[in-house]
């Protein structure tokens, strides 16, 4: 399940993911699944550890910035509408599909729009209705329960509706945590359970994402985002190449 020759490949990813999300808000996960998939790890075991970790940088940043944030309830009652769905449909698809040509095929092509969405931004000038946010919630709920990666159409629906950055931040680390809670029931529920090597392998990670979080945070106050941000993300768009390919041999 987790070989231990590739132990430290994972401290590193971990520790690459937490400074990201530190310095620049966003990639933890999809930045530790697109290494781990270049290894023999069981995906699915992993990105449950992964969603053990997801979910303590919510619960983090939720008290952090508690006394700033303030939360937008009608668009969080939308998109969890859809997150309810999309998520239990993501995870039967990680769960079902496996290490299949077909998952390889999907999880690099999220990969490559997960990196372009965030080195070419769209900027949606007029907001989406607000029932939009059902579709939102489907989309994102559906890529949370199979990568842990529902960030980019949950954030554009929110992103479009407001630029209040108190109002961002809160509503977007409420939806994150609830859509986390609800991937890990299914989880439990549905799947193979939140077994003891995967609480041992969050246990070892745990500090290493505190610590290198923490130094994301204080490095982007005094450096900018730009070029570390073209950096990682071209990187997670080649490993969706490398993905893509791998999964049509697959086929072949």
């Amino acid at each position: 399940m987790f070989d231990p020759q590739y132990l430290w490949l994972f401290c590193v990813l971990v520790g690459f993911g937490a400074f990201s999300q530190g310095f620049t808000g966003i990639g933890f996960g999809i930045i530790i699944l697109a290494g781990i998939a270049f290894t023999p790890w069981d995906f699915e075991r992993s990105a449950v550890v992964v969603n053990l970790l997801v979910l303590c940088l919510n619960v983090i940043l939720i008290y952090v910035s508690r006394k700033d944030s303030r939360i937008h309830w009608a668009l969080v009652g939308y998109i969890l509408l859809g997150s309810a769905v999309g998520v239990p449909l993501g995870y039967w698809f990680i769960f079902d599909m496996g290490d299949q040509p077909l998952f390889r095929l999907v999880f690099g092509a999220v990969l490559t729009a997960f990196a372009a969405n965030e080195l070419f931004r769209p900027m949606i000038r007029t907001p989406l209705p607000r029932p939009a946010g059902i579709l939102a919630g489907l989309m994102g709920g559906f890529l949370n329960g199979a990568f842990t990666a529902g960030g980019p159409p949950v954030a554009l629906s929110v992103y479009s509706q407001h630029k209040d950055p108190a109002l961002l931040k809160g509503t977007l680390q409420i939806l994150f945590l609830t859509t986390n809670l609800w991937r890990l029931i299914n989880v439990a529920v549905f799947g193979k359970g939140i077994t003891l090597p995967v609480f041992k392998l969050a246990a070892l990670a745990l500090p290493i994402v505190l610590g290198l979080t923490y130094l994301g945070h204080l490095a982007s106050r005094r450096v900018s985002s730009r070029t570390f941000l073209r950096i990682v993300y071209t990187l997670i768009a080649f490993a969706g190449v490398m993905q893509i390919a791998k999964g049509l041999r697959g086929f072949d």
